[in-house]
């Protein structure tokens, strides 16, 4: 058990893609206790069962500036509710809430990035690309992570 980082997105649509592109990031940093799975564009698959802790990082637009970062928990959300859209719809956090009413869910906290652009190309807009480095130290942070030396790498 320990915890679980889900990268969410579409690497050839660009910014859709930055779920992805911090699961990379983050692959190159030693994490103990910690899973990093780029979930790619089926994350509802992927849900991690033996996990006491998942961070759920993908693009999603709710009217912000390009490359702003949101972070919630899933109790912050309710089912039927849409706080953020999704560029996926949501549909890891729809499924975790109903897979809530009949398991234990792990604690779930989702990182959500503004995108600037969406469309054929494998790069992150400037403003993600520059936002990355910002977003893997905040999951550090989450992690409780925030000084040790792979920090440097990002």
């Amino acid at each position: 058990m320990g915890t679980t980082i889900l990268g969410v997105g579409n690497i050839l649509l660009k910014d859709e893609g930055i779920g992805c592109h911090v699961a990379q990031a983050l692959k190159q940093i030693p994490l103990p206790d910690t899973e990093v799975i780029d979930g790619g564009t089926s994350p509802e698959v992927l849900f991690p069962e033996n996990t006491d802790r998942l961070i759920v990082v993908d693009a999603a637009k709710a009217g912000g500036t390009p490359g702003e970062v949101y972070r919630f928990e899933l109790g912050d959300i309710a089912l039927g509710q849409q706080p953020i859209l999704s560029l996926h719809q949501m549909t890891l956090v729809a499924n975790l809430l109903l897979t809530k009413a009949w398991r234990n869910v792990p604690e779930t906290v989702i990182i959500a990035v503004e995108p600037k652009e969406i469309g054929w190309g494998l790069e992150l807009s400037p403003e993600l690309r520059e936002k990355t480095p910002h977003i893997v130290k905040m999951i550090l942070a989450e992690l409780g992570n925030v000084g040790r030396e792979g920090e440097a790498r990002c």
